[in-house]
């Protein structure tokens, strides 16, 4: 039997008396008490995803690890590797590393986690972690402001905090660390076993209006241009009977994103963890969205989403509305480990 166990190390809060496999009877959620009473929360995400060969589940110590993935490091505070730490869970035999995307809140933690690995691992990512990247820390700046200008002409807004700016992927620093990038803009195949395939996506198409942004911005040949954050993407675990997704920040727009997985297997989507970057969303947007979920194909009947980090309390409170009766939405804790067999 293949069993999946997906732990979510950083995330925006931390919740110790958190009851979701009891309250919601979901009995493929688990919530360490005094691992969560120990762990820190930062505005970031990072999970860890260990794959199993299992001959009996009451024997966990004769588990055979097939393959260990990092799936974002966490932010800049460092929570992925302090709770990592917490929990005493090895970083040495993780198998590769795969970015959603190059912002700080993501990517915080990959070159300490590259420092305790130490061996050659691979990081899936995509060129625009070459881009330096900018964003807007005050309301009345506008976008004609920062368009078209040289990194020269920003620093001013620089040095008054009214933008804030992160700096590319340090290409010969993670090399030294014995990182090896693969910077792609194609699906990627991570594993492809019986029972289990793990693929990250591709570039996903901006087909939904409803989703699209002008608010991010990057150097690009030197001119401050608009970032539709092409590097955002997803992970998609495909089982016999289902799909479970999980997401960065959902820059793609949620939409946008399961049409691409629709595109890509035809199998019902179970799960949807992650960043659904709804946080300051209308009603009406929200809603669009949920009227597009609840319009999927569903195992059992149900869809299961966990909108964390970015995602917003609206978002979840408006999903578990009595209109939407199929979807069930739930905002995990920092610890939380989901299990999924097959």
């Amino acid at each position: 039997m293949i069993r999946v166990e997906v732990t979510v190390l950083t995330n925006n809060i931390v919740l110790p008396f958190q009851n979701l496999r009891e309250n919601h009877f979901l009995d493929f959620i688990e919530l360490n008490k005094l691992f969560a009473s120990k762990s820190l929360a930062e505005h970031g995400l990072g999970f860890l995803i260990n794959v199993y060969d299992v001959v009996e589940l009451d024997q966990p110590n004769n588990y055979k690890l097939i393959k260990k993935i990092v799936f974002d490091t966490g932010g800049t505070n460092l929570t992925y590797l302090h709770n990592i730490d917490v929990r005493g869970y090895p970083l040495y035999d993780v198998d590769c590393i795969v970015l959603s995307h190059w912002h700080y809140d993501h990517s915080g933690g990959l070159i300490k986690i590259l420092e305790r690995i130490d061996k050659k691992v691979p990081i899936i990512s995509h060129e625009s972690a070459k881009f330096e990247r900018f964003f807007k820390r005050v309301r009345n700046l506008k976008n004609e402001d920062l368009m078209g200008k040289k990194r020269i002409d920003l620093l001013p807004l620089l040095s008054s905090s009214k933008i804030v700016s992160q700096e590319p992927i340090n290409i010969e620093l993670v090399k030294n660390l014995k990182g090896q990038i693969h910077f792609t803009k194609e699906p990627y195949e991570i594993l492809n076993i019986e029972g289990l395939k793990i693929v990250t996506s591709g570039e996903i198409p901006r087909n939904h209006t409803e989703e699209d942004f002008n608010n991010f911005f990057s150097l690009q040949a030197g001119i401050l241009n608009v970032d539709k954050i092409l590097d955002d993407k997803c992970l998609i675990l495909e089982f016999e009977e289902n799909i479970v997704l999980l997401n960065g920040c959902c820059h793609s727009g949620l939409m946008n994103i399961l049409d691409y997985v629709r595109s890509y297997s035809d199998k019902p989507i179970s799960h949807i963890i992650g960043g659904f970057h709804m946080a300051g969303s209308s009603d009406k947007r929200i809603n669009i969205t949920l009227e597009y979920l609840d319009s999927l194909e569903m195992l059992n009947n149900i869809l299961y989403l966990f909108p964390i980090h970015c995602s917003g309390e609206r978002f979840i409170e408006m999903a578990n509305s009595t209109i939407y009766g199929r979807i069930k939405a739930f905002n995990p804790s920092v610890g939380t480990t989901f299990y999924f067999s097959k």
